[in-house]
């Protein structure tokens, strides 16, 4: 599958979105998120507020959102958000339109969130998220915060290919990456040089769900650099 990596824009939130949802809706914390869905559907009810979190990503300048395009077909089939360090000279910012800065403002009000959504599930793991990101992130750290591809272009080197980009930006500063893994991701994030420093788990019974998910917290140390 041949494809190209470049720069995200406003005109790509709405599938990347669809990457996000189409990537991981097939693991206990969508279906406990959204309990309304299920893992057969295509979970229209999430397409807004994940369409405004990425616009909300692409006028951060620390933030670099990558996409990888399909150049047969021209489709994404996969995307990465890398934050570069608070102090990095290296920006990205990307100037939205008013519809796209609209959306963005509903989002930080709370009314992108989707209809039968369980704000306490969707609060709960962005503060566990949180608080392990306090905990093991230093000054001068990358952080890899997403990393998916569509499921047909899994395992023809796309995530890779995104994976490296990043790792290159870091290698140029002798930086640590940190990222937080799901159980599909891991093999991955071990193969090009993560360590796993905790073992982070939700158990939705807690919360009147079904059953629980586990997350990795993973650092790759400095490799050199300029």
């Amino acid at each position: 599958m041949p494809f190209t990596i470049r720069p995200a824009t406003e005109h790509d939130a709405p599938e990347l979105a669809h990457i996000n949802i189409a990537s991981f809706r097939h693991q206990p914390f969508w279906t406990n998120f959204l309990p309304t869905s299920s893992p057969t559907t295509d979970l229209q009810t999430a397409l807004q507020l994940k369409t405004a979190r990425c616009l909300s990503k692409l006028i951060a300048p620390d933030v670099h959102v990558l996409v990888a395009t399909d150049t047969t077909t021209n489709k994404i089939i996969g995307y990465a958000r890398w934050a570069f360090p608070a102090r990095d000279p290296e920006t990205s910012t990307v100037e939205l339109s008013p519809e796209g800065k609209g959306l963005v403002g509903e989002y930080s009000n709370g009314k992108a969130l989707p209809e039968g959504m369980r704000q306490d599930v969707y609060d709960a793991f962005w503060k566990m998220l949180k608080e392990k990101s306090e905990v093991w992130v230093r000054e001068g750290d990358f952080v890899l915060e997403f990393l998916a591809t569509l499921p047909e272009a899994q395992g023809k080197g796309v995530g890779t290919a995104l994976l490296k980009w990043g790792m290159e930006q870091a290698d140029k500063r002798n930086a640590r990456v940190y990222l937080e893994a799901t159980t599909d991701g891991y093999a991955l994030y071990r193969k090009f040089g993560w360590e796993e420093l905790e073992v982070m788990e939700m158990d939705f019974t807690e919360f009147g769900g079904v059953g629980a998910q586990k997350w990795f917290a993973m650092m790759r140390g400095r490799m050199g650099g300029v």
